[in-house]
C-alpha cells in the first residue's frame, strides 16, 4: 500500500493544502489548514492503514513534517 503526503504551503495571502501535489483546499489561516490536514491524514490511516504524512511550510518557507500516521 502506498503512502501519501498532505502539504500546507503559502499561497495567495493564505495557505494551500496539496494532496500529493494536487491543490484541494485553500485556508486564510495556517491553523485551520493544519487542523483539516491532520484530520484527513488520520482518517486515511484509520480507514485504509495508509501511511500519510502532513508537512507544512514554516516562517522561513522550509517544509517541516508536522505529523505522520502509519
Amino acid at each position: 500500500m502506498t503512502g501519501s503526503t498532505l502539504r500546507l504551503v503559502h499561497s495567495g495571502g493564505g495557505w494551500q493544502l496539496l494532496d500529493d501535489g494536487r491543490p484541494v483546499f485553500w485556508f486564510p489561516e495556517r491553523s485551520k489548514g493544519l487542523e483539516i490536514a491532520r484530520l484527513m491524514a488520520d482518517a486515511r490511516n484509520l480507514n485504509d492503514g495508509r501511511l500519510t504524512r502532513v508537512e507544512a511550510q514554516n516562517d522561513d518557507g522550509e517544509l517541516e513534517t508536522v505529523v505522520a500516521y502509519g
